[in-house]
């Protein structure tokens, strides 16, 4: 009868053992693709949005890419020829005026454009004859050269013609400000010292990176341009102007 005792063990335990394989769920087909902590397997809250991209690309756990992106938008070339002209028309009205101010710029047509990283806008920039005071208190002409840490410059010429000084240094640099104090990264100042000429036309197209001077100098009869500022991030997100 002792000698019973071993057999009786082992095989309830063998019994209890092929029972709780049977009664364990079948396993399922596992997308390998894994690369570090980047997997191409959809999670359950992923798939609650439609259609699954890799890599968690849609997840509702991570903040959306573009909350605020503009819709699709087109312009015709006419309307922004129109506007070059209306813009020409405006700026020669205002300099004739007592108390125009220091700034050759002007702002205006169809194309308007803000999000939290990028802006378009289209500006007009007149040819004056007379020196005045500019921003930071040089008598000059033109305005002062720019400078922007935090955002490219992308510049489209839409009409007219001039000169874009780019790169080199700005002398008498001084911090941009306005009602809230210094505005960090972005910069104000002429002439420009060691800068290359572009000579600009309708058509033209000029990129200006971080951290590069550049100052407009527009023939008489001045010239417009579509700008797109891209923010790079390293700076405040207000820093997009």
């Amino acid at each position: 009868m002792k000698k019973m005792v071993p057999v009786l063990l082992i095989s309830a335990a063998l019994a209890g053992f092929v029972a709780g394989q049977a009664m364990r769920p079948k396993p399922e087909g596992v997308l390998s693709g894994h690369f570090d902590e980047l997997s191409m397997m959809p999670s359950a809250l992923a798939q609650d949005k439609g259609e699954v991209m890799p890599f968690g690309y849609n997840s509702p756990r991570e903040p959306a890419l573009a909350p605020d992106a503009p819709p699709i938008t087109y312009w015709n070339i006419d309307d922004i020829r129109k506007a070059h002209t209306e813009l020409a028309e405006k700026a020669a009205k205002a300099l004739t005026q007592a108390g125009s101010g220091s700034s050759q710029s002007f702002g205006g047509g169809p194309v308007h454009v803000q999000s939290r990283n990028f802006s378009i806008f289209m500006l007009y920039r007149a040819h004056r004859e007379q020196p005045v005071l500019s921003l930071t208190k040089v008598n000059s002409v033109w305005d002062d050269a720019e400078m922007h840490a935090g955002a490219y410059d992308f510049y489209v010429i839409t009409g007219g013609t001039g000169e874009m000084i780019v790169g080199g240094k700005i002398a008498n640099r001084q911090n941009l400000r306005d009602k809230d104090g210094i505005i960090p990264g972005e910069y104000r100042g002429q002439p420009i010292e060691g800068g290359q000429t572009f000579k600009v036309k309708a058509g033209d197209w000029l990129l200006i990176p971080p951290d590069t001077p550049h100052q407009p100098k527009p023939d008489a009869g001045g010239f417009s341009y579509m700008i797109m500022k891209l923010n790079v991030g390293i700076y405040p997100w207000s820093l997009v102007r």
